[in-house]
C-alpha cells in the first residue's frame, strides 16, 4: 500500500546545498512572501511571479490575463488525510473545468507550499511525495518519466451548444529546481503541478474577441471573457519556439534548445513554415527541438537527485512542435491537443421556411467525463 502524504512529508530532508547557496534573489523574494501570506493573497503573489519569471511564455500570458485557476495546499492541508487533500484538489479541479467550459480560464495550477517543501532535498522520498500528490489529482497511480494528461472543454455560447475537448499536459514544478540544471521547472513555495492548454487558450480567445465585437455592434454589455494575442495555432508556434529559446542558463547549460534547419528543407515533415517567424528564428527548425528532459513527461525522475549539474549520461531528445500546425492523419496530437476535438454539437435542419433543432448530440464523449457531466447536470 502506498505511503500517505503525511508519512512521506515526515521523511522529507533539508537540502544541504540549498542551506549553503540559498535561492536566486527574485525567487527568494516571491517565496518568502508566499510562505507567510494569507490564503487570499497567494494567488496575487504567485501570479505576479509567473508573469515575470515563468520561462514558458504561455504561462506568462495566462497569468497576466487572469486565466489560471489555482489550488493552494498549505501545511494544515498536508497534515490532513489523503482523502481531505484529494477532495480539496478535486473541488478546485471541478471549478477549473466549469470556468474553462465557459471560456473564462485555460490553465490550472496546484501548489503545495510550506517552508519544509521549499528547501527539501530532491531525493527518492521527495519523488514519492510528488508522485503521491499527483495521484490524488489525477485519481490514478503515477510513475516517473510517463506522460499523463487531464482534459479541458469549451462550449460555444448559443443554442447549438457546440463543445470541444482538449488533452492537457500535466507538468511538475519544484522550488528545488532554482539554481539546478532543471531551473525552467522551478516554482516558489514548494511543489506544483501545472496544466496549460494552448489549444483552449486560442479558441476561447477567438470566441472572446467575436463576442466583444458583437456586444459593441449591438451596444450590449460585454461578457467577462479574455482574449489574448495568441489568436491562432500557427502564431502559438512563434511563442513555443521563443519559450524553448529562452531556456535558463544553468551550470550545465540550457536544458532545451532550438535546432538549426536541415540542409534540405524537404526533410521537414511540414514545409514551408506555416507562420512568418521573426528574423532570429527563421534559421531554426520549427518542427522539432531538443531537450535534456522530455517536456511532456509529467514527473521526470532526472530531477530527483541532490546533484546541481545534469548527469552527463543524459542525452538530448528530439521533441515536437508540430502538434500546433501539422493536421495530417499521422499526427493525432494536432486534434487532441492543438485544434481540439468536437465532442458535442446540436444539428440544425431546414424544413421549408422553418427550422427545427435536433436535440441529439453529435457524439457522446461528453458523458465519458464524469467531472464535466456532473457540472452540466448542475446548470
Amino acid at each position: 500500500m502506498a505511503e500517505t502524504i503525511v508519512e512521506l512529508y515526515s521523511k522529507i530532508r533539508e537540502d544541504p546545498w540549498r542551506r549553503e547557496h540559498g535561492f536566486t534573489p527574485e525567487f527568494s523574494d516571491a517565496q518568502s512572501r508566499l510562505l507567510i501570506a494569507p490564503s487570499d493573497e497567494r494567488e496575487t503573489i504567485l501570479g505576479g511571479w509567473l508573469q515575470k519569471f515563468q520561462p514558458c511564455l504561455f504561462g506568462r500570458i495566462v497569468a497576466k490575463s487572469g486565466l489560471i485557476t489555482y489550488c493552494f495546499l498549505d501545511e494544515h492541508d498536508l497534515a490532513g488525510t489523503d482523502e481531505s487533500i484529494r477532495d480539496k484538489i478535486q473541488h478546485s479541479r471541478t471549478e477549473w473545468t466549469r470556468q474553462a467550459y465557459e471560456g473564462r480560464k485555460s490553465a490550472f495550477v496546484i501548489l503545495a507550499t510550506s517552508p519544509k517543501l521549499s528547501t527539501a532535498l530532491p531525493d527518492e522520498t521527495f519523488l514519492e511525495l510528488s508522485l503521491r500528490l499527483g495521484s490524488l489529482y489525477l485519481l490514478q497511480e503515477l510513475n516517473p518519466n510517463t506522460i499523463y494528461t487531464d482534459e479541458i472543454f469549451l462550449e460555444l455560447p448559443g443554442t447549438r451548444r457546440m463543445t470541444w475537448r482538449w488533452n492537457v499536459g500535466v507538468n511538475f514544478f519544484g522550488a528545488a529546481g532554482d539554481g539546478r540544471w532543471w531551473q525552467d521547472h522551478r516554482i516558489p513555495g514548494g511543489i506544483a503541478f501545472s496544466m496549460n492548454s494552448v489549444g483552449h487558450l486560442v479558441k476561447s480567445g477567438q470566441i472572446a474577441t467575436k463576442m466583444s465585437e458583437l456586444a459593441a455592434l449591438i451596444e450590449a454589455p460585454t461578457e467577462d471573457l479574455v482574449a489574448t494575442k495568441v489568436d491562432s495555432l500557427p502564431k502559438a508556434l512563434d511563442l513555443a519556439m521563443r519559450t524553448i529559446d529562452m531556456a535558463s542558463e544553468t551550470p550545465s547549460g540550457r536544458a532545451t534548445r532550438l535546432m538549426p534547419l536541415p540542409s534540405k528543407i524537404e526533410d521537414l515533415t511540414v514545409h514551408p513554415c506555416p507562420v512568418e517567424l521573426p528574423a532570429f528564428l527563421r534559421g531554426k527548425n520549427y518542427c522539432e527541438y531538443e531537450g535534456y528532459y522530455h517536456t511532456d513527461e509529467t514527473i521526470p525522475a532526472e530531477y530527483f537527485t541532490s546533484s546541481v549539474d545534469r548527469d552527463p549520461a543524459i542525452s538530448p531528445r528530439r521533441l515536437d512542435f508540430t502538434y500546433l500546425f501539422r493536421s495530417d492523419i499521422e499526427n493525432p496530437d494536432f486534434v487532441t491537443t492543438g485544434s481540439g476535438r468536437r465532442v458535442r454539437a446540436i444539428e440544425w435542419t431546414e424544413t421549408g421556411s422553418s427550422r427545427d433543432m435536433k436535440s441529439t448530440g453529435e457524439m457522446v464523449e461528453v458523458k465519458s467525463s464524469k467531472r464535466l457531466w456532473s457540472l452540466l447536470n448542475q446548470r
